[in-house]
């Protein structure tokens, strides 16, 4: 598909599969783009899903925009591109971290456009203090080139398991060299916007009526399961799951069974 014009630039989208298929719209993590997914594509496409996978605002082939912005924005980013795919029917979203705190929100505000949600290592509630503090500072870190080996340090060991990054040291290498090579003023106005500025939704996830599986990395300490637990209380129609030796991306870091619990839930979704 290329780029989308939408309220937050153009959003590159990687458009896999057929017009006719069933479609799964994936939203990324802070910090990675549209490959954060390389492993869960071909299972969705062997289960006959067509796949439209985001480089979101400021990452990846996406310029990103020089202001701030608000999850629910990224929400009406994402139904925006929806409609330039030319999909009325409805979809599975599929959210790590970002994309699991945006896919809620796309739910309230276009209901009969999900038939379900598979979100990980996320969250709906606005940062804790300690979270918005230490948030704030890694968006001026992020602003010092001089710093830049130590804030990916910081990052990477954040976002993947000790186990993860002893077995496959080039992924976190992989990941900085990635993010390192996009729009900094976009990226920072996106950390920002994420993880500073976002507002609560917790509250309102009653009004989800959609099946949501919500998974969490048992080595999580972004986002641990307890954020995942508190949004299975809100929501009608959530169950959790926890694995083990991963921290927070999951679908990088434990491909296998994060594909097997992907799977397992769309296959029980209602029929379109």
């Amino acid at each position: 598909m290329g780029t989308v014009p939408t309220i937050l630039g153009d959003l590159y989208v990687d458009d896999q599969g057929n017009h006719d298929e069933p479609v799964a719209l994936l939203w990324p993590s802070l910090f990675t783009d549209h490959t954060m997914w390389r492993y869960q594509i071909p299972a969705l496409r062997t289960a006959g899903l067509r796949t439209l996978t985001l480089d979101p605002p400021g990452h990846g082939q996406s310029w990103g925009v020089n202001r701030g912005f608000t999850m629910d924005e990224c929400a009406k980013a994402a139904l925006q591109v929806l409609d330039a795919a030319n999909v009325h029917t409805p979809v599975v979203l599929l959210g790590t971290s970002w994309g699991g705190i945006v896919a809620p929100r796309v739910v309230l505000l276009a209901p009969g456009r999900v038939r379900g949600m598979a979100l990980f290592n996320t969250t709906a509630e606005s940062a804790a203090p300690f979270d918005w503090a230490r948030a704030t500072l890694l968006t001026k870190l992020l602003a010092i080139s001089a710093l830049d080996k130590m804030v990916d340090n910081m990052i990477v060991s954040l976002q993947l398991a000790p186990e993860t990054r002893r077995r496959n040291p080039e992924l976190g290498a992989e990941l900085s060299r990635h993010y390192r090579s996009w729009n900094r003023r976009g990226l920072i106005n996106t950390v920002r916007s994420v993880l500073v500025d976002r507002d609560t939704a917790l509250h309102a996830l009653h009004n989800v009526q959609v099946p949501a599986l919500i998974v969490s990395g048992k080595e999580d300490t972004i986002l641990p399961s307890p954020h995942s637990r508190r949004m299975v209380e809100n929501l009608p129609k959530a169950h959790h799951i926890e694995v083990a030796g991963a921290a927070h991306l999951v679908p990088l870091e434990a491909p296998e069974a994060a594909n097997k619990i992907i799977l397992d839930f769309i296959v029980d979704l209602p029929r379109i």
